[in-house]
């Protein structure tokens, strides 16, 4: 994997939301991600556009971690009703956004597999680690892609699940996750 200490282009303000694994437009995620509380695709793409846009406001920061749309229409369509400056790290299936992202001014591709943001004490990839730089003076490690799997448990690994499904279907502050960190060493 590809690993970057630093990237030059990211201009991050000291809090940003950060979220993964939204698979707008994929039919089969209802039933692989167990989210039975949606009747159809339209409703979940609907639910989550919503709710992104009622935390995320047009001049806010979200670091995607991959695995956004399953196709290059509904990234199309989704992108252009989304708020906020938004930088992917592209996961698995992210092959909608190669087609498309270079149409949107607030969307940047970040081509590194493996992000360490020393200055937010992070490392953000789509798949989880076991090993990251600075796991064991305390960085935290944030991923994705493990849609239904890997709950977050700060007692066995220093690394939490971004994965949509487990932040009610929106993305989260950076601050909002050291507070949950925070109260977890505090235990």
């Amino acid at each position: 994997m590809e690993e970057s200490t630093e990237y030059e282009e990211l201009q991050l303000p000291e809090d940003f939301f950060l979220t993964s694994d939204t698979w707008f437009g994929r039919p089969q995620i209802l039933q692989i991600a167990n989210r039975i509380s949606f009747r159809s695709i339209e409703e979940m793409n609907a639910h989550l556009i919503k709710s992104w846009n009622k935390k995320v406001k047009k001049n806010d920061t979200v670091i995607h971690l991959g695995n956004f749309a399953w196709d290059a229409d509904t990234a199309r369509h989704v992108l252009e009703k989304l708020n906020g400056k938004i930088y992917f790290l592209l996961g698995n299936a992210d092959y909608a956004l190669d087609e498309v992202g270079e149409e949107y001014d607030n969307v940047t591709i970040i081509e590194n597999e493996i992000l360490h943001l020393p200055e937010h004490n992070i490392v953000l990839s789509h798949y989880p680690l076991e090993v990251w730089n600075g796991k064991e003076s305390g960085v935290i490690h944030i991923h994705g892609h493990t849609v239904f799997s890997h709950k977050t448990d700060l007692r066995v690994h220093k690394r939490i699940n971004i994965c949509t499904d487990f932040w009610e279907y929106s993305p989260i502050k950076l601050s909002s996750i050291n507070d949950i960190i925070n109260l977890s060493t505090n235990e």
